[in-house]
């Protein structure tokens, strides 16, 4: 359980810094964002509950699009390095996931 809460503030630090970048210039995405953090935490952690292994996949396949997303992000902004370390933590988080569910099965 901790782990999974240290995920959902892990994705709201990164949720802040692309708003920092423009990602909060319409209400409408900030709501949806913040509240949808919250939804996604409590839909994982029921999911674990259920079935830990495919929920575990279903977030290492998440950390992996966004590392592409921020990867890509990067190319068109490389002199913005925190959006670099950010991708590298998403890659890292989705290869402890892929331990952990090595570790279930």
């Amino acid at each position: 359980m901790k782990e999974h809460f240290y995920q959902a503030l892990n994705e709201t630090e990164h949720l802040e810094e692309m708003e920092t970048r423009g990602g909060n210039q319409f209400w409408i995405d900030r709501f949806l964002a913040k509240h949808l953090v919250l939804l996604y935490y409590w839909i994982m952690v029921t999911y674990y509950l259920i079935d830990p292994i495919d929920a575990y996949d279903i977030n290492m396949k998440i950390e992996k699009h966004a590392f592409e997303t921020y990867t890509k992000y990067s190319a068109w902004h490389p002199e913005d390095t925190k959006i670099a370390e950010i991708a590298e933590d998403e890659l890292a988080h989705a290869k402890e996931l892929k331990h952990a569910m090595l570790m279930i099965t």
